[in-house]
């Protein structure tokens, strides 16, 4: 294994747990360094990795971060067998359309992707408002990323305040914590910690894209779900250099 990611909050949480789940499942871990968040030139990084030959590479960055990790792989000929894990900004549409081919292969969170398990009710009414108008706006055309976790917040809290008839916060927050609720992202009920019960972070894998025509993200096949295995729709393509073909 080999663990990088930016001296910053959110790589640094991400490290965490990725080294607690190196111990857990006994891999050996052959690099496990972080860069400055002021870092503009990743080559001498994934020199670095790469001379280690890891069979996977977990990545936590931010999205300058991403990009440049991504694109030194593919300038030195990173190929491990698995890649990604926690690359932000992979997810949103300008990345995606400016990265092109350079994503295939890379197995990495995200929170929902136009794939069939993820067609729940009312989500494409959503994105059938919500395109246009951000297209419209200039802002992340496609909008897969956050937008309908947004949306589905505000559908629990429209739920919860017609139920109990009221803006009284205590009683509004006593019915969230108690009930499931169906939103455009699936049912959701949350655990006694404020997370939901059931986690529901997707691991993806990008495949096939070819190009950087963004229509080609809009339909399903792009960004199969690997994980969880309730929204499964596709299946890994293995190691990560058979997926660059």
């Amino acid at each position: 294994m080999a663990l990088v990611g930016a001296d910053a909050e959110y790589p640094q949480t991400a490290l965490v747990g990725a080294r607690e789940l190196v111990k857990r499942l006994g891999f050996k871990t052959v690099y496990d360094r972080t860069y400055p968040p002021s870092t503009v030139d990743y080559t001498p990084i994934v020199r670095a990795i790469k001379a280690t030959n890891p069979d996977v590479v977990f990545v936590a960055s931010y999205p300058p971060d991403s990009v440049g990790m991504l694109r030194a792989s593919h300038e030195v000929g990173l190929q491990p067998k698995m890649m990604g894990g926690g690359m932000v900004g992979l997810q949103f549409t300008t990345v995606m359309a400016s990265m092109g081919q350079m994503l295939n292969g890379i197995v990495n969170y995200d929170y929902w992707v136009p794939e069939p398990t993820m067609m729940f009710p009312g989500i494409k009414e959503f994105f059938k408002e919500y395109q246009p108008r951000a297209a419209k706006e200039g802002v992340d055309t496609l909008g897969y990323y956050l937008p309908p976790y947004a949306y589905a917040a505000m559908q629990v809290l429209a739920q919860a305040v017609e139920t109990t008839k009221g803006l009284d916060q205590q009683k509004i927050a006593d019915y969230i914590r108690a009930n499931e609720f169906g939103t455009i992202v699936g049912k959701i009920r949350f655990g006694k910690n404020g997370e939901w019960a059931k986690g529901r972070t997707l691991m993806v894998q990008y495949q096939k894209v070819q190009g950087t025509d963004v229509e080609q993200f809009r339909g399903p096949g792009k960004k199969p779900v690997l994980y969880p295995e309730e929204l499964k729709s596709g299946n890994i393509v293995y190691p990560y250099s058979a997926a660059l073909k």
